[in-house]
């Protein structure tokens, strides 16, 4: 079975079955001639009047179906005759073609749920994971940490006077902020590292097996980074933007999740009461009464 790219450019082959063989593992649509007409193509062994390219060298009859569903081509089936069963039956293309239609099905149901699985756990404005998301994925990463006896970094992230940047330039214009903003830091980590939109004008980035003094100087990096960014919205520049940064870390600053998003979200408070465009690392003890930040706070306390 080979399946279309996400740009329809290439076939490229998914899995096999009992020996079929192709000689390459990915094709351009165009060499398949069950892709080019969207209808089955038969080859008889040894007949040369219109072959796939895609199958050159296969010395067998062999068959292509193309995978449809909803009106598009999804992919092809590809069947070979061996040398036990040397002849592809007329009679059994139309369960062939039903069986395809079937893939094709499965196949769309597939997609639609990871569309929506990517809706639930994605920011739409940014891209960036969610907090739904961010809640999992710390849930998970503490665990891994634990086990492995590692560190994991928290940085906090706020946009500094981002209320009255709204206020000044409209929603439009930090809305194509927060959206370039994301864009920075999700290229300003490694793969490992994971970029969350908190809520609001805030982001949380998680640093798997990062310590403080490493954590640290992300933090930093992503600080220094964002301020020469340049932003344009409708011809003109947005100036300079400016983060503060909180930064917390397992274990020094707590053991679970609510703990230690608490003391990044205090040492981001006293970025803040310091002036701004800096990067405070928390001094929470592991126990400390803390509460869960709500988003969106930052607007009222901070700015």
């Amino acid at each position: 079975m080979a399946l279309l790219n996400s740009s329809r450019t290439l076939a490229e082959v998914i899995g096999s079955w009992t020996g079929c063989q192709l000689p390459a593992t990915e094709f351009e649509p165009t060499s398949c001639w069950a892709l080019r007409t969207g209808h089955p193509h038969l080859v008889l062994a040894g007949d040369s009047t219109a072959p796939c390219a895609h199958a050159a060298g296969v010395k067998h009859t062999y068959l292509c179906i193309p995978i449809l569903a909803q009106g598009e081509t999804l992919g092809i089936l590809h069947f070979q005759a061996t040398d036990e069963a040397p002849q592809l039956e007329a009679s059994e293309l139309s369960f062939k073609t039903t069986f395809a239609a079937q893939v094709g099905l499965s196949i769309v149901n597939i997609k639609l749920r990871e569309a929506l699985r990517t809706q639930s756990v994605r920011d739409a404005l940014t891209g960036l994971y969610n907090r739904r998301y961010l809640e999992e994925v710390l849930e998970r990463e503490l665990r891994r940490a634990s086990r492995a006896v590692q560190s994991l970094g928290i940085l906090m992230i706020d946009l500094d006077h981002f209320k009255g940047f709204n206020d000044t330039y409209g929603h439009e214009a930090g809305d194509a902020v927060l959206r370039e903003i994301g864009a920075s830091l999700t290229k300003g980590v490694r793969a490992e590292d994971f970029v969350c939109r908190f809520g609001g004008e805030e982001f949380v980035v998680i640093l798997p097996t990062a310590d403080p003094a490493a954590s640290r100087a992300r933090a930093e990096r992503l600080r220094s980074k964002t301020k020469s960014l340049t932003i344009m919205h409708q011809g003109r520049s947005m100036g300079m933007i400016t983060i503060s940064v909180g930064v917390a870390v397992f274990p020094e600053h707590g053991h679970a999740p609510k703990e230690l998003m608490a003391a990044a979200d205090a040492a981001l408070y006293e970025a803040k009461r310091g002036g701004r465009d800096q990067v405070v690392v928390a001094s929470a003890k592991p126990g400390e009464d803390v509460t869960l930040p709500v988003p969106g706070d930052s607007d009222a306390s901070w700015s």
